[in-house]
Formats: C-alpha cells, sequence, structure tokens
C-alpha cells in the first residue's frame, strides 16, 4: 500500500465498525490518524536507512562511515573542483582493480585534484640497451627532428607528452623533481582551464560569438578586449572512467592548454593536402579548436572560412600579409588573425577559447550561485523564481539585448544595450528590472550611458540567454526564446564605453536604488553618483588602461560590493556605507603603467575577503581575511577592525594582526634565535641581528606572481617558486589571495596520499605542473 494513501488504518477496519464509529463522533477515527502519523514516520525513516545501505543515495554523514567499511582513506573536499568523500568512496573499488598501473594513477589525479593529469612512467622513456628479446620500437636513442610539430613536444606541457628517449637522470623525483630514471613515475597537472565561448552558425537561433577587434595595423585581435591572449585547446572528455576503466592515457586534445602553432600549422596542411591519415586532433570537423567568421564588403552576414583557408603563421605588431583570398592568416600564440588588404573585411566573429586560473571575471561559465544571490537582494517583496535563475514576468520588468535575434513585436527585445537601458530610465519609480544581454558580441558606443536608479528601483544586467522554448500558436517544433526566464552561462557580454550610475532618489530616502552587474565584460569607466543605495559586480571584468571605478562624493548610503571580479583600480572621493572585495583581484594596470593605488577611499569602511590587490590602499577602517596586499596599507582608524591570515607589505599601517605574513616568520625565527641562545647560556641576540633577520624575511616571503598583465591566463596566480608561507598561509590552509577557493594544497595533499597507496611498490612519483 503506498505511503500516501490517507487514512490507511481507518480503511482496514470493516464497513460496521466505521458506521458506529460515526454514529459515536468519530473517535476511533481521530485516534488512528494519531497512530498513522507515527507509523508514517516509521516507514519514512526505515526508507531512509535502506537508502543509506548506497553510496550513491546515502545521507552524507554516513559516507565516512560506508568508506571506512571499504577501507577508503578520507580526503580533503574541494568545492569548486567537485571534488567529494562521495565520489572518492564510490570509485574505491575500481580504482583497486587496477591498483599499480599507469591508468588508474592517471584516474586518480583528475579525481582527487579536479586538474587534467596524465601519468608517465619515465622508465619507458630510457635511452637503454635493449634485450633482442624484448625489442622497443620506440622510443629510439637518437631523436628525430625532422617533424618541427613532433619535436616541440619535449618542450610544450613540460615534457608531459615527450616522445624522445633520455639519458638517465638521478635526482629524486618527489623531492627534486628528478625524471628519467627507472623507479620513477610523473603526474602531470594542467591548473589552467580553458574558457570556450561560442556556437552554431549565424542565422541559427542559439548561435553565439565573440567580436575580434581591429587594431589598425593589418591584423585583428582575437579578444574582444584588443589584448594578446593566447587560444586555448577545448579539451576533450576521455572515453571511459573510473567505474568502466578508461581505455586510454590522456592525450594532448583531453587537456586545457594553449594551441601549439606547429601542431596546428601541421595539421591544417594535412587536410589541404588531402591526407586523411593522421587525422586531425585539435581541428576536427565534429569539435574545431577553432573557427572563424568573417564579414567582407556587400555581404549581409558573416560566412565561416574553412579549416583548409587558415593559415598558421607569426603575426608582428605592423603587417601586411600575402594571404589568399578567402583565408585567414592565424597567430594562435598572441591571439591575432589578419587578412588580404584586397579582401575588405567588415567585422570578424569568431568562436574560441582563452585560458584562465579560475572561474573568475566575466566568462561563460556558470553563475547561477551568484546570481541567486542577488535575486534574494533584487526582489525585495516581488515575485520571483531565484531557483532558476530567473523571474516571473510581468510582475519583474524584463528585457533582452541581441545582436543576432530578431526583434519581433513583443517590444521585450532590443538591438542594443541603450535602448533597453533607455526603456528602463522611463519606468516610474519602486519598479524591479533585469535586462539580459544574450550574447557574447562587442558593444560600443562612444558616448557615456547613463543609468538612472530612482527611489526604490532595483535594477539587474547580466549576460545571460533565455533559454529556448516551444513558440505558443506556431508550428510544432518552432522553438524561440521568450522571456520569464533566463540562465546565467554560455555568454559573456562585452560592452566598451563610458558606464555612468546616478541616483535618483531623495538624499535621504530610506529606499535608494540599487543595481547588479553579473558576467559582463566592461572597458570603460564606470562612475557612480548621487543617491544610491547598492552596487554590486559579480563576475565581471572591467579592462584597465583609462578605465577606473570612481565613486562621487554625494553618495553616503552606497554598498559597493564586487565579487569574483577583476577590476582596475578604486576610488571613492567621499564617505559610503562600504565597499566590500571579495574572490577578486583589484588594482589591474596595462603593461608598463606607472603604479596607482588599486583602492583608494579614506573615508569608507573596507572589508576584503579572499582577494588580492596590486596597488597601495587606503581606507577609513579595515577588515581583511585570506588577502594579499602587493603594497602598503593604510587605515585611518586601527582601533576597529581586523586583518587576519593575509600577507601585508611591512610599511602598512592597520588594525590588529593575526597570523599576518611576513610578520608571523619572523617572530617565529626571532623566537627561536632567542630560545636557541637561552639554551646555550648566550646573551640574547641583539637588536641588529634582529633587524638583519627580519629584512631576510621580509626579501624572502613576499608574493610573486606568474603573470600581473590582463590577457595572460596566469593572471594573479602564484608562482611555484612563491614562499609557502604564503601558498598555504590562509585560514583553510589553501594559498593567500584570490585564488583561496582552488584550495591548491588540499588538492596536492589529496594526490599524494593517494599515490602512497596506490603505486607500486619500489616506485617513486613527482608532481609536475604542466601550467
Amino acid at each position: 500500500m503506498s505511503l500516501l494513501t490517507p487514512e490507511r488504518l481507518y480503511q482496514l477496519l470493516p464497513a460496521i465498525h466505521r458506521l458506529r464509529d460515526a454514529e459515536q463522533g468519530q473517535p476511533l477515527r481521530a485516534l488512528l490518524a494519531v497512530i498513522e502519523e507515527e507509523l508514517t514516520a516509521l516507514e519514512l525513516d526505515a526508507a531512509r536507512l535502506y537508502d543509506n545501505w548506497f553510496i550513491e543515495t546515502c545521507d552524507e554523514w554516513t559516507v565516512p562511515y560506508i568508506g571506512d567499511l571499504v577501507g577508503a582513506r578520507a580526503i580533503r573536499p574541494v568545492p569548486s573542483a567537485g571534488v567529494s568523500m562521495r565520489a572518492w568512496v564510490a570509485n574505491t573499488l575500481a580504482y583497486r582493480r587496477r591498483k599499480g598501473t599507469a591508468l588508474v594513477l592517471e584516474q586518480l589525479a583528475r579525481d582527487v585534484t579536479g586538474w587534467p593529469a596524465t601519468a608517465v612512467e619515465f622508465f619507458q622513456r630510457l635511452a637503454t640497451t635493449q634485450h633482442m628479446n624484448h625489442v622497443r620500437r620506440a622510443p629510439a636513442a637518437t631523436a628525430g627532428v625532422r617533424d618541427a610539430a613532433r619535436a616541440e613536444l619535449a618542450q610544450a606541457h613540460g615534457g608531459a607528452f615527450d616522445p624522445y628517449a633520455h639519458t638517465l637522470e638521478v635526482r629524486n623525483a618527489d623531492t627534486r623533481g628528478g625524471r628519467h630514471n627507472i623507479p620513477n613515475i610523473g603526474i602531470f597537472l594542467w591548473r589552467l582551464r580553458a574558457q570556450p565561448l561560442g556556437q552554431g552558425v549565424p542565422g541559427e537561433a542559439d548561435a553565439d560569438f565573440i567580436s575580434a577587434r581591429d587594431s589598425g595595423a593589418g591584423w585583428w585581435a582575437m579578444h574582444p578586449a584588443g589584448v594578446d591572449a593566447p587560444l586555448f585547446n577545448r579539451p576533450r572528455t576521455l572515453t571511459g572512467g573510473a567505474l568502466t576503466q578508461a581505455a586510454q592515457a590522456a592525450r594532448e586534445d583531453n587537456v586545457s592548454a594553449p594551441l601549439r602553432s606547429l601542431a596546428l600549422h601541421a595539421e591544417l596542411g594535412r587536410l589541404r593536402a588531402g591526407m586523411a591519415e593522421p587525422p586531425p586532433v585539435f581541428m576536427t570537423a565534429q569539435q574545431p579548436g577553432l573557427r572563424v567568421f568573417a564579414q567582407l564588403a556587400g555581404e549581409s552576414l558573416p560566412v565561416e572560412i574553412p579549416r583548409e583557408r587558415l593559415w598558421i603563421c607569426e603575426i608582428p605588431n605592423a603587417v601586411t600579409l600575402p594571404v589568399p583570398p578567402r583565408a585567414a592568416a592565424l597567430d594562435v600564440r598572441r591571439g591575432r588573425i589578419a587578412f588580404p588588404a584586397a579582401a575588405n573585411v567588415q567585422q570578424v566573429w569568431l568562436q574560441a577559447a582563452h585560458g584562465s586560473v579560475a572561474d573568475m571575471g566575466g566568462g561563460p561559465y556558470d553563475r547561477g550561485d551568484a546570481l541567486r544571490a542577488a535575486s534574494a537582494s533584487l526582489s525585495e517583496g516581488t515575485a520571483t523564481n531565484a531557483d532558476q535563475g530567473g523571474f516571473l514576468a510581468p510582475t519583474v520588468w524584463q528585457a533582452g539585448v541581441t545582436h543576432l535575434l530578431a526583434l519581433g513585436s513583443t517590444g521585450q527585445l532590443f538591438a542594443t544595450l541603450r535602448d533597453a537601458v533607455t526603456a528602463w530610465n522611463a519606468l516610474p519609480a519602486g519598479r524591479t528590472g533585469v535586462i539580459v544581454v544574450m550574447d557574447s558580441l562587442s558593444e560600443t558606443d562612444a558616448a557615456p550611458l547613463t543609468i538612472n536608479l530612482a527611489e526604490g528601483s532595483r535594477l539587474m544586467i547580466v549576460a545571460g540567454q533565455w533559454p529556448l522554448v516551444p513558440v505558443p500558436g506556431a508550428l510544432p517544433g518552432t522553438l524561440g526564446r521568450l522571456p520569464g526566464r533566463f540562465e546565467a552561462r554560455d555568454t559573456r557580454a562585452h560592452w566598451q564605453g563610458s558606464l555612468r550610475v546616478v541616483g535618483q532618489a531623495a538624499p535621504a530616502s530610506p529606499n535608494p536604488g540599487a543595481l547588479f552587474i553579473n558576467g559582463l565584460l566592461l572597458q570603460g569607466p564606470l562612475s557612480l553618483s548621487g543617491p544610491l543605495g547598492q552596487v554590486e559586480l559579480a563576475h565581471c571584468t572591467m579592462l584597465p588602461s583609462t578605465t577606473h571605478i570612481t565613486v562621487a562624493g554625494d553618495s553616503p548610503r552606497l554598498a559597493l560590493r564586487v565579487l569574483h571580479s577583476l577590476t582596475p583600480p578604486i576610488a571613492a572621493a567621499g564617505p559610503v556605507t562600504s565597499i566590500t572585495l571579495a574572490d577578486s583581484i583589484a588594482g589591474l594596470l596595462d603593461e608598463g603603467a606607472a603604479p596607482q593605488p588599486a583602492l583608494n577611499a579614506p573615508d569608507a569602511p573596507l572589508d576584503l575577503q579572499r582577494t588580492t590587490v596590486l596597488g597601495s590602499v587606503s581606507g577609513l577602517t579595515l577588515t581583511a581575511s585570506d588577502c594579499i596586499f602587493d603594497a602598503p596599507v593604510t587605515a585611518v582608524r586601527r582601533q576597529t577592525g581586523c586583518v587576519r591570515f593575509c600577507y601585508v607589505p611591512p610599511a602598512s599601517q592597520v588594525p590588529r594582526r593575526y597570523r599576518c605574513q611576513p610578520q608571523l616568520e619572523s617572530d617565529t625565527r626571532i623566537a627561536a634565535l632567542r630560545a636557541k641562545a637561552a639554551a646555550a647560556g648566550l646573551p640574547p641576540p641583539t637588536g641588529a641581528e634582529e633587524a638583519a633577520l627580519r629584512a631576510e624575511v621580509e626579501a624572502t616571503v613576499r608574493p610573486l606572481f606568474s603573470a600581473r598583465r590582463y590577457g595572460d591566463p596566469a593572471l594573479g596566480q602564484l608562482d611555484l617558486r612563491c614562499a609557502v608561507q604564503i601558498r598555504t598561509g590562509a585560514e583553510s590552509g589553501a594559498e593567500m589571495g584570490a585564488y583561496e577557493q582552488l584550495r591548491q594544497p588540499q588538492r596536492e595533499a589529496n594526490l599524494r596520499d593517494a599515490l602512497d597507496e596506490y603505486l607500486r611498490l619500489g616506485l617513486t612519483a613527482g608532481l609536475h605542473y604542466a601550467n
């Protein structure tokens, strides 16, 4: 009998008893209803206990107990990478079936770190004298250099796919980086991730593209902001998995790494020659790593340039290339593309991937969590559907901005962001609105764009899409984009121009306006003025150069929040309620630009969490945790606030510190020096000796970044040579700064623990970062 059947017990009684119970006011029915509630609770608990027998359906608290039954060691969860104890326990038996093999080591590395990985048995790359009973055709002791693309693999990816033999190397693999020796195994990891953008072809309902930018020097930048940025491979999923036993080791097309020019040149050359073998790896017909669409004079839409008409070369800053008509020259290392001068190309659309360290800044990744958080603030008193990342019409005014779809007659689709904002500005005060920018094409506007926020008004501008749904009243199978729901993923809108946000409420209004921007790539200054309540930038990128975020002195009630974003310097001319930065990188500047304050708000309380600040900071008060300050920090009022688990430069003036570097390391070493002197019966160290020790610590315990320039995929990533006190100095034991969420030390520890169990006896494993 179903658990949902009402009055189960009462219905089991004979009809005569139910009739007599009805004559007496149904006391028996009431009694059985109470008993049935307890019975239902017991049945549900028994069903829950049955679900707890299986790792796929059990409650989270039972996962360690099931893991203990199979002898699975506990691992450190990494939510940002999808690494969990549940998956580890579920796959334990599958791991053990192949224990000691290179494939299971590779699978372990992927599962416990969340990074693409490959395992290399270095003894197979040794140049040795072969036995006649065991002849190996490869690798040969003599390297062949006729194939340039193959030879490049010796250095690319840190040598993970090196095809050549090497002489013996006697360094220890796990501590000294040794490689080519009989007991050595190498685990290569790719920390950068590819962010692919674009799909479909012009004219399709779900098509999307990014815009190339004309440099004016004979070539186009493949990044819409016009910066040099290498193109990345779109990694393909390996066939099989832990439960199905992956049939092959990871190859170059399975990892997220920059595209190699020589490899692409060789592939495209074979395609032009009509050679079927070997088949393409990066430019396959089903999933090409790059697609180029060019619109020539007189054509209505861009047309795709076939793979065979793409040529790989190096494009200098000023170029005139003899490129054939209907063809393009590509520089994938810099991210540039050139066409013949006679082609008269009007615009270029691309589908490509760029690299990044994490899901930060404007990008096509899923931003649903941040959107739901913003929806809670946006929808006060408004009917919403925040769980699905959308809003119910018509309670909320919603508009879409599209450069690809027909506008129709609904009045809810606009051709430009300016048109949508103009429609918003015309609405009465107190409205809640959402503007969804529905594609990744660039929009450039020379005139400043002003967003007015009246009293009680709340507006969100988000890069996303209205899902394709059947169109009511149309032919069966007809799909269209209808307002009412949207998804914050797959697009990264690019706006180039000056953006002004003006509050229009009364200065003493209890409910000033609020603005939320999510997922945009902004190229131009952002100015905030007038009575404003809240302005939030989430998962946005604001490019450096002349771009700044400025707050006028007439916004005392403003709460400025910057979340998961990349921003240039921020300046506030007067007092504001608060400035909050979390999981972000602030203070980006152009390469070679003069240093500037990254956060200049001497009259504003500052709250910084897990943020990397590339420049000096000044604020009224300061509360910071897990941050890296690259330049001195000054707080006017130091009696309030706290700085915890941060790197704070020596010349800073901040509130009380707790476990901050380099002060913590200096104090620790001086205390050890004093204790050593006391134990030996010697006088304590002098002030000069302690000062010298502090200077030594300050010179060595400091942040080192792989890159500081926007466009470099490793922007803000800590260099492997950076002091361990910073790489593991956050409260969670992860690195300080914007990438604390990645939990890199925890991933490394997970992998080393797993290798202890699954590595064959006598072998030693070393970890190598390919990027």
